[in-house]
């Protein structure tokens, strides 16, 4: 990009610094795919202990169940088993079941497990049927994950237009800057030229950052 908006060896040496800011955006990106998946496979994992609940195992019991059961589902390595096997290394350690599920949830930063953290600590203290609160909870979780998901497939084909245009303005200066070297010469000679030119980075930069904000949808 210094190449493309500035042709000098100078800027792009101080440009080299904005490098490092690519681990840290793939960072948030791959943190929110993995809330994502915790919270789809989470789902799964709630319903897994519902059922050892209503098949009479105890509440610690029953998340041992569902961490096994999630394991041979998604593989030892799924983040939802990690979890689980968290959760039940704590209640073994004689945490509370509540207690752990809220740390669960701390952890995760996902809403919904938040929200199920606080229905499965007040059914806990109001000594309720747990195993048809627990199925109704994921049963909220298993709508907002599909709205969700809706959402990501239908703006999909909208996103992926959405990273062509944004290629587009640099890919059609390279152009002209390959095909027709002199072309462009005024903008990367002077105060003039390279004031126009820092002028259309930023508003480039501005267009690529306002465009995927409008496509981050939450529900």
């Amino acid at each position: 990009m210094a190449w493309l908006f500035y042709r000098s060896e100078r800027v792009i040496f101080l440009f080299l610094p904005a490098v490092l800011l690519v681990p840290l955006t793939m960072k948030k990106r791959l943190a929110v795919r993995k809330r994502e998946q915790l919270a789809s496979q989470f789902k799964d994992g709630v319903l897994s202990a519902a059922a050892a609940i209503s098949a009479g195992y105890s509440v610690e019991n029953a998340w041992k169940e569902a961490a096994g059961e999630m394991e041979s589902l998604y593989g030892a390595d799924s983040v939802i088993a990690q979890e689980l096997h968290t959760l039940c290394r704590k209640l073994s350690s004689g945490q509370t079941s509540e207690r752990a599920v809220q740390d669960l949830a701390g952890r995760s930063g996902v809403p919904e497990i938040e929200q199920f953290a606080e229905v499965f600590a007040a059914a806990r203290r109001s000594s309720g049927n747990l195993g048809p609160i627990l199925r109704d909870t994921a049963e909220s979780i298993s709508r907002r994950i599909r709205v969700q998901e809706e959402i990501r497939t239908l703006v999909a084909a909208k996103r992926l237009e959405q990273n062509i245009m944004c290629l587009m303005p640099a890919l059609m200066l390279l152009y002209i800057n390959l095909g027709s070297p002199g072309y462009t010469d005024p903008l990367y000679q002077g105060a003039g030229g390279r004031m126009i030119m820092t002028l259309c980075l930023i508003v480039y930069g501005a267009a690529i950052y306002l465009g995927h904000r409008i496509l981050r949808i939450e529900v």
